[in-house]
């Protein structure tokens, strides 16, 4: 079946993802407006506004893939249940108060068959219905003293936060200067443990207000979120930045929030709100090419990409040849920023600017999200290389060959993971890749008159042999007298100090990304470098930095148990359709670590267990989620998950109150890298920073290291944390 959903004034189509659409058919599609919103519910959405000719096709549609069937799942044009003025929920009677939970039930029934066809019918149970009295009751008992003027508030019930599923607000309150939005809980308190964090939820509410409601950004509305006990014995008080609502203090604090504001006179336009534009980076790549434009990223980063493309036009007019470094937070978003410059420089339809990644797995994921869209001319290789090719071309094993090597067509080359670069060993070519890279430049320069070198740096983030020297390799590559014309921009917050450049090398703060993306602006690195870090972490600076973390949406649960996993994400299935998770592993977990925690696995290189190459754009987009595969830093570095499983897999283990590495791999790795336990530290510094919304650990119960290395000492390490245990 294909599935239409009416929000508002606009519909989605969702075709499941083993349905052939067709390139005539998506050619009609975008022909009438359809956009591709990307894999959603692990189906391939389109988006549209509501008129003539995307009705047509709709119907079109909904006609060839249902045996003529053309009935829509949605018959609400709003997305919100009900908006009633206090005055008239006071006023109501028990038979009015039975209506409206009929409206309730019948709308919160829609969107749920809408998003799980095994709700259909039984979405909303009777304890939903109670619930729902017992808020109007509650309203009625408690706001019956307001002044007739503050009766006149409207509050919304059962609002549908746009571009999410079933993120909905019990109730909004929205005045001209803040949206507040209150959680109802028939509860003595809120309900915190592995089954449900109402904290979590109400906080989540918040911040996705804040940063992703459209109207609410441009009318710079204050958000502010409360959790509402209506029990009698229920007490107030604060948790984790969320103030608790009570018979006590609820009416006093309406009052106040209600003293000396106005009643929003734009409330409609608010109700149908636009979602910002805060994409992850695969669904930002879709809006690029599929819509021609680059999507709102932050202003941070907007920032940057602004001032790296005036870098861009001035090496044009000046004749320079320029590198630049641009760095970040975990989660800052330097691929999405890298992407950007690619495309900016080549939507005139001439390849001018090349995306270079030593990282295998994302230039597959990346190519395999742009072929999904279609080649226009720019895209694919002229867009994306693998730096294995670009070397293979443009590299040679001999530097006195160099001059003889091929001339890239492109001006503008963005090196990502500009940390990890390659030393002269591990090239095995006589030269590092940034003095490879600084030599193509100074042929391109000879072509075209102006280069410009990019190069994404992510601190802590090396984790393969032959990339350790990190940004001394770079500074060395600048530093050869042949290379002397070249002018480099570093942020202000890199260490770069070298008196033999220090006329060549400038400083611009506009070029770090100060602000994690990923999680609705949640960075959760500082909680992760004193978690795993083996020289600057502790224990009780991890803790604090995990209550920081614990007062944003971000939740982070511990366990030892597979089984306690599966569970946990089946409730993610129910509660949140559009988040996609997985199985993440370090690259060095012991397999017979693993095979006793997933019995029957196999994790060994290019094992039936792990995602190899090939596989990793399917596995992405939405095979993640079947939990049979594991994806190690390799593969995932550089992308996201809305909630990733990491497994810490014997290879580092807390011991004696410290990180230690060990097992078979790591004794092989010995052999291969400089400082093994630093490139094992690395690992779990990508592992843990790859989730947008919450994160899994998972401890396996492996009896032989609990005997050994006391392997439970890493799990109490991270309930003594303040952890949520699953």
């Amino acid at each position: 079946m294909v599935y239409c959903f009416t929000y508002g004034n606009k519909f989605t189509i969702n075709f499941p993802m083993n349905v052939n659409i067709g390139q005539k058919l998506i050619t009609k599609m975008e022909n009438a407006g359809y956009i591709y919103n990307g894999c959603i519910f692990n189906c391939q959405s389109w988006v549209a506004d509501k008129n003539f000719k995307t009705i047509e096709v709709r119907n079109e549609i909904l006609a060839k893939f249902n045996g003529g069937n053309t009935v829509m799942r949605r018959t609400f044009t709003r997305n919100y249940a009900l908006k009633l003025k206090i005055k008239d929920i006071i006023n109501a009677d028990e038979g009015q108060l039975n209506q409206w939970i009929g409206v309730l039930k019948t709308y919160v029934n829609e969107v749920m068959n809408e998003d799980n066809s095994s709700h259909v019918g039984n979405a909303v149970s009777v304890s939903q219905e109670s619930a729902w009295m017992d808020c109007f009751k509650f309203i009625q008992s408690n706001l019956c003293r307001l002044k007739d003027n503050e009766k006149m508030f409207e509050l919304v019930f059962e609002y549908s936060l746009p571009g999410t599923v079933h993120e909905r607000p019990d109730v909004l309150l929205i005045t001209d200067t803040k949206v507040i939005s209150l959680e109802f809980k028939r509860k003595k308190a809120p309900q915190i443990d592995d089954n449900k964090d109402d904290v979590a939820q109400a906080i989540r509410y918040k911040e996705w207000l804040e940063h992703h409601h459209k109207v609410t950004k441009d009318k710079n509305l204050k958000v502010e979120s409360y959790l509402v006990c209506t029990d009698n014995e229920a007490m107030s008080g604060t948790l984790r930045g969320i103030d608790i609502l009570t018979k006590q203090n609820f009416y006093a604090t309406l009052k106040n929030k209600l003293d000396g504001v106005k009643d929003y006179a734009f409330i409609d336009e608010w109700l149908n709100s636009e979602k910002t534009e805060m994409l992850d980076m695969l669904k930002a790549i879709d809006v690029m090419y599929r819509e021609g434009r680059i999507p709102y990223i932050s202003d941070v980063n907007k920032i940057c990409l602004d001032r790296v493309c005036s870098y861009i036009a001035r090496a044009k007019e000046g004749h320079f040849k320029v590198l630049l470094l641009i760095n970040g937070v975990p989660g800052a978003g330097k691929t999405a920023v890298g992407q950007s410059i690619v495309y900016e420089e080549n939507k005139g339809g001439i390849p001018n600017a090349v995306y270079l990644s030593g990282n295998g797995p994302l230039v597959e994921v990346l190519q395999y999200q742009i072929n999904k869209i279609g080649n226009n001319g720019y895209m694919g290789e002229n867009a994306i290389q693998g730096m294995k090719y670009f070397k293979r071309d443009y590299f040679d094993n001999d530097k006195r060959y160099f001059k003889n090597m091929q001339i890239p067509q492109q001006s503008i080359l963005v090196f990502d993971e500009a940390q990890r670069a390659w030393d002269t060993q591990k090239t095995k070519r006589g030269f590092s890749e940034p003095e490879g890279l600084l030599r193509v430049g100074d042929k391109i320069f000879d072509k075209h008159k102006y280069v410009v070198i990019i190069g994404l740096y992510g601190n802590g983030q090396v984790i393969h042999t032959g990339e350790e020297s990190g940004l001394s390799l770079w500074r060395e590559a600048l530093a050869q007298e042949c290379h002397n014309e070249w002018k480099m921009v570093v942020s202000d917050n890199m260490f770069f100090n070298d008196d033999a450049l220090k006329y060549r090398v400038f400083k611009d703060s506009k070029l770090f990304l100060n602000t994690s993306l990923r999680a609705d602006f949640i960075d959760c690195s500082k909680w992760v470098e004193q978690a795993v870090s083996r020289n600057t972490g502790s224990l009780q600076q991890a803790k604090k930095e995990l209550e920081e973390l614990q007062k944003t949406s971000m939740r982070i649960c511990v366990t030892r148990s597979f089984e306690a996993v599966k569970n946990k994400v089946k409730q993610i299935d129910v509660d949140h359709p559009d988040w996609n998770y997985g199985i993440l592993i370090s690259n060095f977990a012991e397999q017979s670590v693993i095979r006793k925690a997933l019995p029957g696995w196999d994790i060994d290189y290019e094992g039936k267990n792990v995602v190899a190459n090939g596989g990793y754009g399917k596995w992405f987009s939405g095979e993640s989620m079947k939990l049979d595969k594991a994806c190690t830093v390799y593969g995932s570095q550089g992308l996201e998950l809305d909630c990733p499983v990491v497994i810490f897999g014997g290879d580092y283990v807390r011991y004696q109150n410290t990180w230690m590495a060990r097992g078979d791999e790591y004794e092989k790795a010995k052999k291969k890298f400089e400082n093994p336990a630093a490139i094992m530290e690395n690992n779990y510094r990508v592992l843990l920073t790859r989730a947008r919304k919450e994160m899994i650990l998972l401890i396996p119960n492996v009896s032989e290291l609990d005997e050994t290395y006391d392997f439970n000492e890493t799990y109490d390490y991270f309930v003594k944390m303040g952890m949520d245990v699953l």
